[in-house]
């Protein structure tokens, strides 16, 4: 008896031994990783202008991945169902921080897209009239709104500190991954090496990139029947889920309490999300 009671406590012991090392392997995993995904957040929005310290983006991503995986376990259906959506969820709001990164970071990157043309032309203007590049830099600075203002600002800034205007342009192209501003980066570069009219260059870019917005407008204005079509044919399934919830949730429930009905489930939304990426990809056209 006392033999049986000896394994029986030894076993609980190595069970408790096995979760405790797996748990703290775990919380490592996991430190490290959060460790990595904040500071990689805290460098996009300092390169946005954005204050934003790794200890805020520890909380922003540790809250919106377990009040994601809440939400998701109180609404599951069954423990099967409360569990998957409980990943599912916690999948989601681990994502959504990268998401929002993303969304800042496309945003910003059209703002100075949309005014690279007419800082290009007061460029072009300040050095007919007899400005240096670097003045022409400060005019930018002086004259245009943030987000062009700020990227022109920090090369001013860096060149003011002792680096070479060449690579104060590098890094302006490198941070800012813009096709135009790469081209008038790389038209700068040249002509001061080779010799050249500047200001006739910086007109000349302006001019393409004013040309080829006009051509992907008509481009977007052709292909938004069939995007609109692809987005609402991949709407129809979990429109058509959401409108059996509504009418009789026993209708649904076994595709979140039976695991033939979560593959089932799953497989429709990656089929889905198939169908709507190749719908894109068929009516984007590059310019």
């Amino acid at each position: 008896m006392a033999l049986k009671f000896l394994s029986i406590l030894l076993l609980f012991a190595a069970v408790f031994l096995s979760v405790r090392t797996l748990a703290e392997q775990l919380t490592d995993w996991w430190t490290r990783r959060i460790q990595s995904y904040a500071a990689w957040m805290t460098i996009e929005f300092e390169s946005m202008f954005e204050e934003m310290t790794i200890e805020r983006a520890r909380r922003l991503i540790s809250i919106m991945v377990f009040g994601s995986a809440l939400v998701g376990f109180l609404l599951g259906q069954g423990f099967l169902g409360k569990v998957i959506g409980a990943i599912v969820f916690g999948l989601a709001g681990y994502f959504l921080p990268w998401g929002l990164v993303w969304y800042l970071r496309r945003r910003r990157l059209d703002g100075i897209d949309n005014q690279l043309v007419d800082a290009l032309l007061m460029m072009a203007n300040a050095l007919k009239a007899g400005l240096s590049l670097q003045q022409s830099l400060e005019l930018v600075v002086r004259e245009m709104k943030p987000p062009l203002a700020d990227e022109f600002g920090r090369v001013q800034k860096e060149i003011h500190l002792g680096r070479l205007t060449d690579d104060a342009l590098r890094r302006l192209a490198e941070r800012v991954p813009l096709e135009d501003l790469g081209l008038a980066v790389d038209s700068i570069l040249t002509l001061r090496e080779t010799g050249g009219n500047l200001s006739e260059t910086f007109s000349v870019i302006a001019h393409t990139i004013v040309e080829r917005k006009k051509v992907e407008g008509k481009i977007k204005a052709m292909t938004a029947q069939g995007m609109s079509q692809g987005v609402l044919v991949c709407l129809f399934p979990p429109a058509m889920l959401l409108l059996f919830s509504l009418i009789d949730v026993n209708f649904i429930r076994p595709f979140f309490t039976t695991a033939l009905g979560v593959m089932m489930l799953v497989l429709v939304f990656v089929l889905d999300a198939m169908g709507l990426w190749l719908m894109f990809k068929l009516v984007k056209v590059d310019v």
